[in-house]
């Protein structure tokens, strides 16, 4: 009988060792996110009363920094966990390091492959999301190394082209942000502002500090 417990006893602590498991993830959205940042072009256009023409077409869907005036294409926005998509980009085992110091983001070569096959968006490029237990923590794009586009919020540079012909820019997938929007200086993402999922890489021993 008390063989039978501990068995039972055991079979129950490994399953909620396994169910309590941070699992980290990335995931793309089902719907595109309007950044938080400055305000809608048509808004601003109907707000200062400016004649609507067809170059305005390109950038409808765009903010705009009315201080700078610059537009935002790749500005913060945080995510509904409704819009998230039903299955990761990257699964949890294909997350295999993050490199506090240079906020990298090391992959799996299947991991690696999943992101360097999406499609750019050269002018906006692609919302993800880094959840933890499906909670979401960091937001971000995936930006092509060759968009001229300026991005100030997080985001992930990539070569969706042959590698044997391009240089690999980001090979373990940097995570870098832009100070403004006028002129390109990237700078690394301080992931300490994200607390807990730092802590969900220490905490399953992914972490290089």
């Amino acid at each position: 009988m008390k063989k039978i417990f501990s068995i039972l006893l055991f079979s129950f602590l490994l399953f909620s060792c396994e169910n309590h498991k941070e699992k980290i993830e990335v995931y793309l959205l089902k719907n595109r996110v309007k950044t938080t940042e400055g305000i809608a072009v048509l808004e601003y256009v109907k707000l200062k009363k400016i004649k609507y023409d067809t170059n305005l077409e390109n950038i409808k869907d765009c903010n705009y920094d009315s201080i700078s005036k610059q537009l935002i294409y790749g500005g913060k926005f945080t995510v509904d966990k409704k819009n998230i998509e039903t299955k990761p980009l990257i699964t949890d085992e294909e997350v295999l390091k993050l490199n506090l110091k240079k906020s990298e983001l090391i992959l799996s070569e299947i991991g690696r492959n999943r992101i360097t096959q999406l499609k750019p968006n050269m002018k906006d490029g692609i919302q993800f999301v880094i959840c933890v237990n499906k909670q979401p923590y960091l937001t971000g794009y995936f930006r092509s190394n060759i968009s001229s586009n300026i991005y100030n919020w997080n985001y992930i540079g990539y070569d969706y082209f042959d590698h044997k012909i391009a240089t690999i820019h980001d090979k373990n997938f940097v995570i870098r942000q832009n100070e403004g929007y006028e002129k390109w200086k990237p700078i690394l993402c301080n992931l300490n502002q994200y607390p807990k999922l730092v802590s969900a890489f220490r905490n399953t021993n992914r972490i290089i500090e």
